[in-house]
């Protein structure tokens, strides 16, 4: 089946508004090259959460828990229905690209309608982003009836698009901006880079054993890392050594039978424990990688976001929750803004000849 390698009827729009950082880190390689900036990209989290990160002495006062807990839910919630919404368009433009019957897209434009009704009148507690989020799935209800009634071809389709695009562009603006990362966190790339090191977190030291036994002897070395996942108590330092050794399962699929399943195991493993730590996001994201990887690399696979985002939810929670008992920790604050804005796996996008979480896949396993 022919594929368009953009999205035939939505123009690509990743509004990079706010800079945050979005870096993983080995063990064994501190500062790697940066993971180039979605839609909107906060700084990345992974190690060890700073108990009570201080807020440096020019910035604001904090804001207290329930106020910086309700913005926070705020944002998590008008950032559910941009994931739910874009996935629906990737899914319509899949369908209209391929030449499905127009009783077949029209099927799917009404349930997608049907469920922008429902998505009216979030639990969001600022009026004024209320607003704006309504106002979104409104226009986006109006584009798809465009779509329904006209046809994808159509003049009045093609000018639904221009002016949704036009809108959507001014929300997102308004939602970057007036919730941009400066309004909790003040952190310089200095103090980020201190904080990330995973080496301030290795404890044990038959991790310095393995690291010079996986040169020679690459089973032998994952033999020894699996036994220190499993005496190890400190959750921080044991999702380190969790990562390590699903990274390698993931790069090495021929060192064990099943090795890529198991990988896609220890990152959910790490999001079941329902602990918090800073490595929380980036066993999500590789989780969802390796994952969709082996569901399918072509933009008309099984592309599963709606299980994606229900982890991705679950684990913005345990980040809440953690958040609600240490709202000094910026750290926190920004992994939570991190999970929470990260993209869905795209179907269309700058790589041609598939879907775009192989872009991603390679991003975080490729050295």
């Amino acid at each position: 089946m022919h594929e368009p390698p953009h999205n035939p009827l939505y123009p690509a729009f990743h509004a990079v508004t706010i800079i945050f950082f979005c870096h993983f880190q080995s063990p064994a390689n501190p500062r790697p090259t940066p993971i180039p900036p979605s839609f909107p990209h906060p700084i990345a989290a992974t190690p060890h959460p700073i108990a009570a990160t201080p807020y440096p002495a020019h910035s604001p006062s904090p804001p207290s828990a329930d106020t910086l807990i309700t913005s926070l839910r705020d944002v998590s919630g008008a950032y559910r229905i941009n994931h739910i919404i874009d996935d629906q368009k990737e899914t319509i433009a899949l369908d209209a690209g391929s030449g499905s019957e127009k009783k077949d897209l029209d099927e799917v434009l009404a349930q997608y309608i049907h469920t922008c009704e429902n998505l009216k009148s979030p639990p969001i507690a600022d009026p004024k982003l209320l607003t704006q989020v309504n106002n979104y799935i409104i226009n986006t209800i109006s584009n798809y009836r465009a779509l329904k009634t006209s046809g994808w071809n159509s003049r009045t389709f093609k000018s639904s698009v221009q002016l949704y695009t036009q809108q959507k562009k001014k929300y997102i603006q308004y939602l970057t901006t007036t919730f941009a990362l400066s309004r909790w966190v003040t952190l310089t790339e200095d103090k980020y880079w201190a904080t990330m090191d995973k080496k301030n977190y290795i404890k044990s030291p038959r991790f310095a054993v393995y690291s010079r036994l996986k040169k020679t002897d690459l089973q032998s070395a994952l033999r020894l890392l699996d036994s220190l996942t499993r005496t190890t108590t400190d959750f921080q330092e044991a999702t380190i050594y969790r990562l390590e050794l699903a990274d390698q399962y993931v790069k090495h699929p021929d060192v064990k039978e099943n090795a890529t399943r198991q990988a896609i195991d220890i990152y959910r493993s790490i999001l079941n424990q329902r602990q918090y730590c800073l490595y929380l996001f980036e066993a999500w994201v590789k989780w969802r990688a390796v994952t969709q990887q082996n569901n399918g690399l072509s933009k008309s696979s099984d592309i599963p976001n709606k299980d994606y985002d229900q982890v991705r939810e679950e684990t913005g929670k345990i980040i809440l929750d953690y958040i609600a008992k240490h709202q000094r920790d910026q750290m926190a604050i920004n992994q939570f803004l991190v999970i929470t804005t990260h993209d869905i796996v795209f179907r269309f996008g700058q790589y041609p000849y598939g879907n775009q979480n192989t872009v991603e896949y390679h991003e975080l396993f490729d050295e």
